[in-house]
């Protein structure tokens, strides 16, 4: 019996995904489904996503400093947009 490497690797990955999606949805008012929407609709990275989340939830931070942090995130804009979008 040979083991499918490939398979292993891509559940993994699914695993990992849901996991992600799961963390993000507990710490916002956003559903999985909806992290998963935001994630394809804008094209950000998930490491990028949770930066973005990390800078609007630092209360150290006035919201001048937040934005500029934010632009400088890849696709951060993007995300922020989507999220807005969702809201109104």
């Amino acid at each position: 019996m040979s083991i499918d490497w490939k398979k292993i690797a891509k559940d993994a990955g699914t695993a990992t995904d849901e996991h992600f999606k799961n963390q993000i949805s507990s710490l916002t008012s956003l559903t999985d489904n909806e992290i998963e929407n935001l994630i394809t609709e804008t094209g950000i990275s998930k490491t990028d996503l949770a930066s973005v989340l990390k800078e609007v939830t630092d209360a150290t931070k006035s919201n001048n400093a937040k934005a500029t942090a934010i632009s400088n995130i890849n696709k951060g804009v993007n995300l922020l947009v989507g999220i807005v979008k969702k809201v109104i």
